[in-house]
């Protein structure tokens, strides 16, 4: 660390020249002010990733004033997508603005042709939640697209979570007579574990289940696991949740209230962390933002509940700037390359917009990325 002094003067004031002379003596003895070292990741580095880049020539944005973008790759080849706050492609902030829409992407990353479904801008369907609701996490099984509905009905982050369903793609949607309910310490699921095309490509090990994550309501640093069977998701008694693991393998139980966190990460990372399984690397790559803005992690494992090692750990990730605050970033299995090496990230975050760099803020983000394997 460095101070630039200001030149003194003959009528420089004694306090002054006192300050100066502190400063000038601490900045002799480095271990008084030495730089704070860099955060460490929570986890070891991956065995599997060398690294991954980000290719920001490739950034494309749309739908100012939308958030969130959760994706799944569902039928007909589409990728349905979910945003809030704002009008969706082709809106703003203000025109076809509705507190949750959903919408449907096609073609490839570099060519791509988004529509609104279900509110927003010249929808195909109004909104079904067009005042309250929000949706962080969505996932295409068959024919049908699920999706985690934040209820708002009660001031963040105290809310109550329902589970809601489309069997039109998306253009209309049904909810759970049921909810997680809010308060603290209550488990409330978030997201969903992507795999293939309507979940098509789901190895072996994980069965023919649905598998969610999720966190307790006040506690930002610890994720959890749960599951149900593919056919009986909109049963509530149906699911259940790791509550230990024995020699990596995990144990199941109805109670949510003895599940076991699968991540923890002591920097508050939000409940929004984004897990999507690569079949060429036979990994899960989880991602999540920490606290701050551009401070995003990536880590991967060999199994849904872990052990998980990092890819990355970025500290100023996108050029961001000091504004907001990362949302979620999601990697759509529809446009994983097949060796798994080149991916594209949607992402969003929030905030007054950025004053310097990339400004990601309340939009539909969409850029390349590219991993290097060890090996």
């Amino acid at each position: 660390m460095t101070f630039q002094m200001l030149p003194c003067t003959r009528r420089a004031a004694m306090g002054r020249l006192l300050l100066a002379g502190a400063l000038l003596c601490l900045a002799r003895q480095p271990s008084a002010l030495a730089q704070t070292p860099p955060v460490q990741p929570p986890y070891p580095r991956s065995g599997v990733v060398d690294r991954i880049t980000w290719d920001w020539s490739t950034l494309r944005t749309a739908a100012p004033g939308s958030d969130l973008w959760p994706v799944t790759w569902a039928k007909d080849d589409a990728i349905v997508t979910a945003w809030g706050d704002g009008g969706g492609f082709g809106g703003t902030d203000h025109d076809g603005r509705v507190a949750l829409g959903f919408a449907r992407i096609d073609g490839p990353p570099e060519q791509l042709i988004a529509s609104n479904l279900n509110g927003g801008k010249n929808a195909r369907h109004q909104a079904s939640f067009p005042k309250k609701g929000k949706v962080g996490g969505i996932l295409a099984v068959g024919d049908r697209v699920y999706g985690w509905l934040n209820t708002q009905n009660r001031p963040w982050p105290d809310v109550d979570q329902a589970l809601i369903w489309s069997d039109d793609g998306g253009l209309t949607w049904k909810k759970s007579d049921w909810v997680f309910p809010s308060g603290n310490g209550n488990l409330k699921p978030s997201t969903f574990l992507n795999f293939g095309k309507r979940l098509a490509g789901v190895p072996a090990n994980c069965g023919r289940y649905v598998y969610f994550y999720g966190q307790r309501q006040g506690n930002a640093s610890e994720t959890f696991i749960g599951r149900a069977p593919v056919d009986q998701l909109q049963n509530r008694q149906a699911y259940k949740f790791v509550t230990e693991l024995v020699n990596e393998q995990p144990v199941w139980s109805v109670d949510a209230g003895k599940a076991m966190p699968v991540f923890t990460d002591r920097r508050p990372n939000g409940d929004l962390a984004s897990v999507v399984y690569i079949p060429a690397l036979k990994r899960y790559l989880l991602s999540s933002f920490h606290k701050g803005p551009g401070e995003l992690g990536l880590f991967d494992a060999p199994a849904p509940w872990g052990p998980w090692t990092t890819v990355a750990y970025e500290e100023h990730w996108g050029r961001m700037g000091h504004a907001g605050q990362g949302l979620t970033c999601s990697f759509p299995a529809k446009w994983i390359s097949p060796d798994g090496r080149t991916l594209w990230c949607v992402f969003s975050a929030y905030g007054d917009g950025a004053k310097q760099g990339i400004n990601a803020h309340d939009k539909f983000n969409l850029v390349r990325a590219t991993i290097k394997l060890k090996h």
